[in-house]
């Protein structure tokens, strides 16, 4: 092998060298950014359940106090809303026994 063979190789090496540490870097800077991306989408779906917790909150203490401010209309709400749904599971399991497989 001639020197300037020699020289060529080894120029490459390190230039190949050199790619791999320039990669390895890259490598690192993109698990920081995934870390970083997962971190803050944990951090808003906590945000978000604790919101959706007090508006739960919210509306128990709103439907507490409709129910001690007007309970006659409360309970016509509650019969009305309990009839349809009687009403409508009826209807639905009639229609299903009432069609003959034959």
């Amino acid at each position: 092998m001639s020197e300037n063979e020699k020289s060529s190789l080894l120029g490459k090496a390190v230039h190949a060298g050199e790619r791999v540490v320039e990669l390895g870097a890259e490598a690192s800077r993109l698990k920081v950014r995934a870390s970083h991306a997962v971190g803050d989408a944990v951090t808003e779906a906590r945000r978000l359940a604790k919101r959706g917790r007090y508006a739960a909150e919210d509306l128990v203490d709103e439907t507490a106090y409709r129910i001690k401010r007007d309970p006659l209309r409360s309970v016509a709400i509650t019969l009305a809303v309990g009839l349809g749904v009687g009403a409508l599971a009826g209807w639905l399991a009639g229609s299903v026994f009432s069609v003959s497989p034959w």
